[in-house]
């Protein structure tokens, strides 16, 4: 949706908003209005290629580098409103998310993905780990990591909301362990337009870094293969197959299958998606997986939705 002059208009935010804490969670699925019964979401242990449409039913590359991608897919949970937020989205008069909120508890979740480990030691000349156990140790940890998180700008704002945000690893159905990060920063400017942060957590526990390190690395090599081997069936081809692993209303997480519908595009390369794939509240931050003909980075969050359906942040 645009206005008369072209500038994109948002639509509905997908945050979900929990006014009573987490005991609201249960409310907002059974009384969901933009997806009730919630049909085109799947669970995560119930996917497998068959769920993907037909062409792939046999192709073990895809289903791997979608499962891939769960593995990287956390919770996004934050408990602070930034004083910050401003009234309006910028150069439009539409209200932008959480303003009345600004300086509240009120608890926001959504959805993000691991983009990317960097581990350091201490010939790297970066000092030693800054993590919240070593702040106050003795003998802080010269071997360290730090984990980013691609998530959506309107789920976390800025670093007064990233220090009170909790990631969650791993929450792949009720009886799954997790693994819970508690206080990231805002790794460089959160971008309001293109409604796509990067949150960094710095931690000494080299096994989870090293885990998720593998993770990423797998996910890139995979989605390398996938782009080489459909590379003539991307969006100008015949196929337009998209998909987003989300934890929509809080829920542990779910796939759910579509096809782009239209995009747009702005000077700069960037470029903001239509499609067709389920989403709910919580699902924004979400990565949106898509075949690409042109380059393997996956970097659209997704956004929310409008007149025209569901859309991602406008990113390169």
């Amino acid at each position: 949706m645009t206005d008369e002059s072209g500038v994109f208009l948002p639509g509905n935010h997908e945050a979900e908003m929990c006014y009573g804490g987490e005991a609201d969670l249960h409310k907002h699925v059974t009384g969901c209005k933009k997806n009730p019964g919630h049909k085109g979401f799947i669970p995560l242990k119930d996917f497998n290629a068959n769920c993907l449409p037909s062409r792939y039913h046999d192709d073990d590359l895809m289903s791997e580098t979608i499962k891939t991608l769960a593995a990287l897919t956390v919770q996004v949970k934050t408990k602070f409103t930034s004083l910050e937020r401003p009234e309006f989205y910028p150069g439009t008069q539409v209200p932008y998310p959480c303003y009345n909120d600004r300086g509240s508890h009120v608890m926001r979740l959504g959805t993000g993905r691991v983009w990317s480990v960097d581990k350091y030691t201490e010939s790297d000349r970066w000092g030693t780990c800054r993590c919240a156990k070593c702040q106050v140790s003795a003998t802080p940890s010269k071997v360290w990591g730090k984990v980013s998180v691609l998530t959506a700008t309107l789920v976390v704002f800025d670093d007064s909301e990233a220090r009170q945000t909790r990631c969650v690893l791993g929450f792949d159905d009720n009886k799954s362990p997790v693994v819970s990060l508690d206080g990231w920063e805002v790794w460089g400017v959160a971008d309001i337009e293109k409604d796509s942060c990067m949150l960094s957590y710095v931690t000494c526990d080299i096994e989870l870094v090293d885990e998720l390190y593998n993770m990423c690395e797998r996910f890139i090599y995979l989605c390398k293969e996938v782009r080489d081997k459909y590379k003539y069936r991307g969006f100008f081809g015949v196929d337009k197959l998209t998909v987003i692993l989300s934890h929509p209303h809080g829920c542990p997480k779910q796939v759910s299958v579509g096809q782009l519908t239209h995009k747009r595009e702005k000077d700069g390369g960037y470029t903001r998606y239509w499609y067709t794939t389920c989403t709910c509240p919580g699902s924004s931050g979400a990565t949106v997986y898509r075949l690409r003909h042109d380059r393997w980075m996956y970097n659209h969050p997704h956004s929310g939705s409008n007149s025209e359906g569901n859309y991602s942040g406008d990113c390169v």
